[in-house]
């Protein structure tokens, strides 16, 4: 991976607005808490489709935000260095895996959420790299 710049930090930085207006960390108490359904089954017989609950559309803006940083990483956008540095795609990706791919299926949309999952397979094999 390329050593990060400050154009990269700068994105970073945006990233990091863009949790806050997502509410990522509202989503993330939810994800991690007992009362998320990993498996996609449960998940809908819980929140049933058609009727979006607070938490599916907490889960919808979790998704659509590590989908835009995985495309800013999966097109070179952003170092990956300096967002897997700061960012753990590959928690939060197995953590909603479940989800995600029922989600996929169900739309028939292949590319639903391709990015957040290519950006978390890429950050499982990345090391950080420390002066």
């Amino acid at each position: 991976m390329s050593k990060p710049t400050r154009h990269d930090a700068d994105i970073l930085l945006r990233l990091a607005e863009l949790s806050v207006l997502y509410n990522t960390p509202a989503v993330a108490t939810f994800v991690l808490s007992d009362d998320f359904p990993t498996d996609f089954a449960r998940f809908r017989q819980k929140f049933p489709r058609g009727k979006r609950s607070d938490e599916e559309n907490l889960l919808h803006r979790f998704l659509a935000y590590f989908e835009l940083a995985g495309t800013l990483y999966r097109n070179g956008l952003i170092s990956g260095d300096l967002m897997f540095d700061w960012m753990d795609v590959t928690g939060a990706w197995d953590r909603v895996k479940g989800y995600a791919l029922g989600l996929r299926q169900e739309m028939e949309d292949p590319s639903q959420s391709e990015n957040f999952e290519y950006a978390a397979e890429q950050a499982r094999s990345w090391k950080p790299k420390r002066p």
